[in-house]
């Protein structure tokens, strides 16, 4: 066990974060309040791993630049500041199931081998939150932070499996990563949609209507993301695949 400060039950002050403090540190629901990253401060340290979750369906194979290319490097570059912090950090890939796990430990190896399993990462699958998200905690893993990475675009919504997180005493951070062309198709014309993880094809007429219609549904979509997250003192971010990988790390780092 090491010395320097960490999580115990006995709660001494808050104080801001600074880059390189450790995440399993960070009060999230102060987050999720105030909107300033704040650190608990306590006697004595008990470990808390850090957990990257990383939707991997097909859907996440979409954009351009591809959402997944963007979530594998958050990914890669959030278990690089965990090892930087001497943390414990793991890995697990999902679609409608749990497709691969690293078990979280510290350690220039652990960091190999998740920079290894991410750089091989294809996207397959349906999209089924609820279901691996609910697997995956009820496999009984020690409590710790929870970076959710996925595009959140799942027919069957996201709620219980998020629940099941959070039943499990894991801090959850939720991370969205859209495209470009998710935010702003930019369609014109009479097109034939197909549905990469279900296969249903749908024809339709790309007018501005349809395109307004579309827009409406994507905001109130992402605002119930934004609202449930509020709603349970947890951090939600949005980000374009578009977006650097080193400047979404810093976001979510507080720099």
């Amino acid at each position: 066990m090491s010395s320097r400060t960490g999580y115990s039950l006995e709660f001494t002050d808050f104080r801001p974060y600074q880059p390189g403090d450790d995440f399993r540190l960070v009060d999230w629901t102060a987050y999720a309040r105030f909107r300033r990253l704040l650190v608990r401060v306590y006697k004595r340290e008990v470990e808390a791993p850090v957990y990257l979750l990383l939707d991997t369906s097909a859907s996440m194979g979409k954009g351009r630049p591809e959402k997944l290319d963007f979530a594998a490097r958050l990914a890669a570059a959030l278990g690089f500041l965990a090892h930087r912090g001497q943390d414990r950090f793991g890995l697990t890939t999902f679609s409608a199931r749990v497709e691969e796990k690293l078990p979280p430990r510290r350690g220039k190896t652990q960091l190999v081998s998740l920079f290894r399993v991410l750089s091989s990462v294809v996207a397959r699958g349906e999209t089924d939150l609820n279901g691996a998200l609910s697997r995956w905690a009820s496999q009984g893993w020690e409590p710790g932070i929870c970076f959710l990475i996925s595009d959140f675009l799942c027919e069957g919504g996201w709620h219980e499996g998020i629940s099941a997180l959070l039943y499990g005493r894991h801090h959850v951070v939720m991370v969205q990563v859209l495209s470009p062309q998710d935010l702003d198709p930019g369609l014109q014309g009479e097109l034939e949609l197909v549905d990469v993880e279900l296969g249903k094809r749908r024809r339709l007429v790309a007018s501005e209507g349809v395109l307004r219609a579309y827009r409406e549904a994507l905001e109130s979509w992402n605002e119930a993301l934004s609202s449930y997250a509020l709603e349970r003192g947890i951090p939600y971010f949005l980000f374009s695949s578009e977006t650097s990988p080193v400047e979404a790390t810093w976001v979510l780092s507080g720099r």
